[in-house]
Formats: structure tokens, C-alpha cells, sequence
């Protein structure tokens, strides 16, 4: 079984590394990377839009799956902010049977060429986001991790996912005590994430 890690756009591939270890320790391959302009990667990331962040993540995802040791019918996809949205709009490419969506965010598809820190500002209606669209016809195992103290990702918008999540097999909501919206910041909320995380994974995968 594999785990593929996206990061938000504030964020680095590398955040997820010791939540990849912790499933490596159990047998699970996990697999975290970075958009262009972030990190190490090449591009600058003020001129990433949301539409590069998306192909770049389908491109990652591809090759992970593409790989001999991973079974196609036992991955897992993780997304946090950012991430989630595009772990939710692509939950149906390929034989995802376990998901995993963090304080995840939802934009509008003609929104797309914006850049990806301000694609969000203007959204008034987050209903509409594709990425609902897609979660609805998800037929996996589905986590929505939360933070209780998220200043970033309106409640709605939690709301949508969970109860657009029609078709998936198992819908559990887990609330990270404490945290903020970059739980990364948070070493308590940091090991909490990673143990239910890694806890999550063993069992639906």
C-alpha cells in the first residue's frame, strides 16, 4: 500500500516527511513532494496558479502509482488546505480507497488561473467548488481532520465536505485539540496529526 502527501500552498513537501516515515515503520510507502516554487522545487511560486498546483499533483500522483511496489488497490491520498482540495478533486483518478482531507480548502473552478495565496479571497459561495463535486462521488474511506481553532477555512466548508461525502463507505470527522490552521506550528497537534494519520491509514488500507 502507498500514501501520497499534499502539501498546502504555504507549505513544503517536507512537513509530511516524518508522518511518511511513521507509515514506512508499518509497511506503508509514503510519498510527499513539492509544487513548483515551493520548497526546493523549480519556479517561482508567486506565479503558481492554482491550475499549475493541480497539474503538478497529478503528475505526482501518476508516478507514485506508477510504481512497482504499489498496489493499485490499496492507496491513500493525504491533502492538507491546499492539498486537500486537490486530494478531493482528484479522489477519483485512479483506485483511491482511503482519504484523508486537513482543514481542507475548496475554490471555484474559474478561479483556476489565479494565483494560489489569493485564489480564495473573493469566494462567496464555496458550495460550488468542484472539488464537493468530486467528494460526493468518492465511493472510499473518507477523514476530515480538523482544527478547533482554524482562523482560515470557514466552517462551511468543512460542512460540504461531510455532507456532500454521500457514496463513501466511512465518514469520520477528527478534531486536532488546540491547533490552528498550520498545525505544523503545533508540536502536539503535529503528533496527533501524524498517529491518527498513520493509525487511519493501517486500518482502511
Amino acid at each position: 500500500p502507498g500514501v501520497v502527501f499534499f502539501h498546502g500552498s504555504g507549505g513544503i513537501g517536507e512537513m509530511y516527511f516524518e508522518a511518511a516515515e511513521s507509515l514506512a515503520e508499518r509497511g506503508i510507502v509514503g510519498f510527499a513532494f513539492n509544487y513548483r516554487g515551493a520548497g526546493v522545487s523549480e519556479g517561482i511560486f508567486e506565479e503558481q496558479t492554482l491550475k499549475m498546483g493541480i497539474a503538478d499533483a497529478e503528475t505526482a500522483f501518476k508516478f507514485f502509482i506508477a510504481q512497482p511496489e504499489i498496489h493499485e488497490k490499496r492507496i491513500g491520498i493525504c491533502g492538507a488546505s491546499f492539498g486537500g482540495y486537490i486530494a478531493a478533486l482528484i479522489s477519483n483518478l485512479s483506485n483511491v480507497k482511503s482519504l484523508i482531507l486537513v482543514g481542507p480548502a475548496a475554490y471555484l473552478s474559474t478561479d483556476l488561473n489565479r494565483q494560489r495565496d489569493d485564489a480564495g479571497d473573493s469566494v462567496k459561495d464555496f458550495t460550488k467548488s468542484n472539488s464537493f463535486d468530486e467528494i460526493e462521488k468518492f465511493k472510499g474511506k473518507l477523514l476530515v481532520m480538523t482544527s478547533e481553532f482554524d482562523e482560515v477555512i470557514p466552517p462551511e466548508v468543512i460542512e460540504g465536505y461531510l455532507k456532500r461525502a454521500k457514496s463513501a463507505t466511512r465518514v469520520e470527522q477528527f478534531v486536532l485539540k488546540g491547533a490552528e490552521h498550520r498545525i505544523s506550528i503545533n508540536p502536539q497537534a503535529r503528533r496527533a496529526f501524524i498517529k491518527k494519520t498513520t493509525d487511519w491509514f493501517l486500518k482502511t488500507l
